[in-house]
């Protein structure tokens, strides 16, 4: 199955196969089934944790199988402190942690974007000469992105020099596409090809990712076509997606519905969700129609699909349309989740919801808010009020804009 390239073992697979070294008390082999999920920065948590412990207790790795409960324990319970505590006293008194353990850690703490724990990881991992191991580098990479500091991350791709594989590329190639830069994650992955390093699926889906945000049109369908032809992998419903996001970003809308209706497989929620929001950006209703039309087939509580219909009809400032299809998503009783954002300082996390006035800082907070919407105004920013969904005054509108719950957090950090 790892050799395949149309398909890579999933959760459930994982826990099956790590069942299987548990009851053959092979513990050599669990170790290189741990070291791939390592290695391949598989979320370690659940039943395939569970499944890790008790393939370490059952094969006589009883050690690791506590280590395993105590560090990822700590940390997926928010006690990132203890966890750190507990890893600098691993340090300390041994056994000391190899770079399979300092790996498995630092994918605990990017999966929770915390770039203070994260630097100090990679400061025990220097001291403890394995900074440049190929899977602590690969793993900070990915700390790094995760945590917002991109040139870090490009530092440690610099420093691993020679000892890259494909899992180096990759992750660097979507550390630079999720923050922006989707013409250097171009130019690398060409590098990549370059070097005869062939790509694998989820590189491509980061190449493609990075094209559809900067507007490589052509280059992306290119890639597109490379990847089916050259390197034989057959597009999943995600590849299919980057595609679809990528021709209706740069307001090919028409050509992004052909190709959806041309798939050889069946659209998802994904597909058409993202050609919903590109009929949003690009004011174009019809198809704006038939996209939830579809969407509503395969999920027909989704709410999304409703919001964004509506979102769409009052960008182009028909409101009584919009009304109505807020009407009918009461009628069908499809409730909207409310979307929250969050900010951690000094290890609490604070959360806030649109126009929320719970926090108990909430004046300073609102003050801060106005301060820069202020200052931002005067740089040039101009709001774009067409996704409220009423026929409101422009002052009113902005309100709406400005206490959305992200703007909330950041103007309270």
């Amino acid at each position: 199955m790892l050799n395949s390239s149309s398909s890579k073992p999933d959760k459930y697979t994982l826990e099956s196969v790590l069942s299987a070294c548990a009851n053959l008390e092979n513990l050599k082999l669990g170790k290189q089934i741990h070291a791939y999920m390592v290695r391949a920065n598989i979320d370690i948590s659940g039943a395939v944790r569970n499944a890790l412990i008790l393939m370490y207790a059952k094969a006589g790795g009883i050690k690791i199988s506590h280590r395993i409960v105590d560090i990822t324990g700590y940390a997926q319970n928010g006690l990132l402190s203890d966890a750190l505590d507990l890893f600098k006293k691993m340090v300390r008194e041994g056994p000391k942690p190899n770079n399979y353990t300092l790996a498995a850690v630092l994918s605990v703490f990017s999966s929770l974007a915390s770039l203070g724990h994260g630097n100090h990881l990679h400061a025990t991992a220097i001291r403890l000469q394995e900074a440049s191991s190929i899977f602590v580098g690969n793993a900070l990479i990915t700390m790094y992105s995760r945590s917002g500091s991109i040139k870090d991350a490009g530092k440690v791709f610099k420093q691993i020099c020679s000892n890259k594989n494909k899992l180096t590329w990759t992750y660097m190639i979507i550390a630079l596409a999720q923050h922006g830069f989707g013409k250097d994650a171009a130019e690398l992955f060409d590098t990549m090809l370059k070097l005869d390093i062939e790509p694998d699926q989820i590189t491509y889906v980061g190449v493609l990712f990075a094209c559809s945000h900067v507007g490589l049109v052509q280059q992306g369908k290119s890639y597109f076509s490379l990847m089916k032809n050259v390197h034989h992998i057959e597009p999943t419903s995600s590849h299919y997606a980057c595609m679809i996001d990528l021709l209706g970003r740069a307001g090919l809308l028409e050509e992004a519905y052909h190709f959806i209706k041309n798939m050889p497989v069946e659209p998802d929620v994904i597909a058409w969700g993202s050609l919903l929001a590109s009929c949003r950006v690009h004011k174009n209703v019809d198809l704006a129609k038939v996209a939830p039309e579809n969407l509503l087939l395969l999920d027909p509580n989704n709410s999304g699909a409703y919001s964004a219909l509506a979102n769409t009809l009052s960008a182009c400032r028909r409101w009584k349309d919009a009304a109505m299809i807020r009407k009918s998503m009461k009628d069908r009783v499809v409730k909207k989740e409310q979307g929250i954002s969050w900010v951690q300082i000094h290890n609490k996390v604070h959360i806030f919801r649109v126009e929320d006035r719970l926090h108990p800082q909430r004046d300073p907070i609102y003050r801060m808010i106005s301060k820069i919407w202020m200052e931002i105004k005067k740089m040039g920013f101009i709001p774009n009020t067409n996704s409220v969904l009423h026929d409101l005054d422009q002052e009113v509108k902005e309100q709406i804009l400005r206490h959305h719950s992200e703007k909330l957090a950041i103007a309270f950090a």
